[in-house]
């Protein structure tokens, strides 16, 4: 079993407006309900984003092999409440490394919609060991049903790879990652 650190942004546009609750905290819950452990943090800038993604290269937070991210996205880049983002181009050079032998998911619209080459990039960059995310804007109910089948999977199958996963999504939840536009590096 492994464990997942998860950032997400705060959703409103205003970072003055706290009233919504997360979107990921009960997905998470779910998941540790069935033996997950994770770490949540929420963040509105690119300064929180920042902070919380340096924790990951502490010894102590190895064992959080699967990093989630939820936040706006659009194409090459995740996207913060106050309008603030950071490219995938940005992440590589800035956090050589932050991922190594990590499996990183993007819950942000189009965050994907890149040529391969930079999506490659990122991950030789990052040392992440899989990477995924959507090409197209999503819609929150069915991207939520998919990640909670995801992340389980992805908790619950440490050696899963490109080939093994793309499998399972043929094979299990087909109609979703055609939907979702759901990418696997």
């Amino acid at each position: 079993m492994s464990s997942i650190f998860c950032l997400e942004t705060e959703w409103e546009q205003s970072v003055h407006d706290m009233k919504r609750d997360s979107s990921a905290r009960p997905l998470l819950e779910y998941l540790k309900s069935l033996g997950t452990e994770f770490v949540f943090r929420q963040v509105a800038t690119l300064s929180d984003f920042r902070y919380y993604l340096e924790h990951l290269s502490r010894p102590t937070y190895n064992r959080f092999d699967t990093v989630y991210l939820c936040f706006h996205g659009c194409e090459g880049k995740i996207v913060f409440a106050n309008k603030e983002s950071i490219s995938l181009s940005e992440i590589s050079e800035n956090y050589p490394g932050i991922f190594s032998d990590k499996k990183v998911h993007f819950g942000s619209c189009s965050t994907l919609k890149v040529s391969d080459g930079i999506i490659d990039g990122f991950k030789i960059a990052t040392q992440a060991k899989l990477v995924t995310g959507y090409a197209k804007p999503v819609g929150f109910h069915d991207s939520f049903l998919f990640e909670l089948w995801l992340l389980y999977l992805l908790t619950n199958h440490k050696s899963l790879g490109v080939l093994k996963l793309h499998s399972k999504v043929e094979k299990e939840m087909k109609h979703y990652g055609n939907r979702l536009k759901f990418r696997i590096y």
